[in-house]
Formats: C-alpha cells, sequence, structure tokens
C-alpha cells in the first residue's frame, strides 16, 4: 500500500498535539497555572484538522478495500476509531472543567491526581493505538 503524505502529516501532527496536551497538563500539575491558550490552540486544531482528516478517510474508505484487510487491522481500525473520538470528546470535557476551576483558583490537575493520571494513560493509549494502526496499514 502506498504512504499517503497526509497519513504522515497527521500522524506526525498528532505526536505534537500530543506534546501539547502532555505540557499543558504538567504545567498544570507542577505549576498549578493552565496554559489555556495552547489548550483551547489544541483543541482547535484537532476540529479543524484531525478530526476532518479522520472523517474524510472513512468516507473515502472503499468496500472492496476492506475484504483486502486483515482481520487484526481492521479490528485495530474500529478500536482506535472509536477510542480516539471517545478521548476527543473526553479532552474537551477534561480542559474546559480544567480551565473553570483553574480559574477559581484551584489546582485541578494536582487535586485530581487519580482523574489526570488514567486521562493520561488513556491518551496514550489512543495515541499509541494510532501509531499501531498507521505501521500495520502503511508499514507492514
Amino acid at each position: 500500500m502506498t504512504l499517503p503524505i497526509w497519513s504522515v502529516v497527521t500522524l506526525f501532527t498528532e505526536l505534537v498535539v500530543t506534546g501539547v496536551v502532555l505540557w499543558v497538563i504538567r504545567t498544570g500539575y507542577r505549576e498549578g497555572n493552565f496554559l489555556r491558550k495552547w489548550a483551547f490552540g489544541v483543541l482547535i486544531y484537532e476540529v479543524v484538522f484531525n478530526i476532518s482528516y479522520m472523517l474524510s478517510r472513512s468516507l473515502s474508505h472503499k468496500n472492496e478495500d476492506i475484504a483486502s484487510e486483515k482481520t487484526g487491522e481492521v479490528a485495530l481500525a474500529i478500536f482506535h476509531g472509536i477510542f480516539s473520538l471517545f478521548m476527543f470528546l473526553s479532552l474537551i470535557i477534561f480542559f474546559l472543567v480544567a480551565a473553570k476551576r483553574y480559574g477559581q483558583g484551584e489546582n485541578f490537575f494536582l487535586g485530581h491526581r487519580k482523574l489526570t493520571v488514567s486521562f493520561v494513560i488513556a491518551w496514550l493509549i489512543s495515541v499509541f493505538s494510532g501509531i499501531l494502526f498507521f505501521v500495520r496499514l502503511y508499514l507492514f
């Protein structure tokens, strides 16, 4: 299968987005400072570019392509698609609640350590599943 340039670009930018998400959380946790512009900038970027890219990919997928794919790839695609959408919606809620709480003077990420750690782990699973899907689809 040919390696589409937009898939490569999207993979790279998703790693950058992940870096920003982790940086926003780390800064909020350690310094008690929620980086609103970065947090909402990354949310806007995700909606405009990555979500629209995934939507266009799913709409352009042909039925005959599905028959030629391995079962593991289809299962991984389903998992990643559903889980990454869930994680994106969770990110929106997580950042909105955090922004409100930081605005009230609470260190939200520090005050909710278990939730923050759980979110970070789930976010990384979502990103890793995307990387794994990319590798299986285009490199093997």
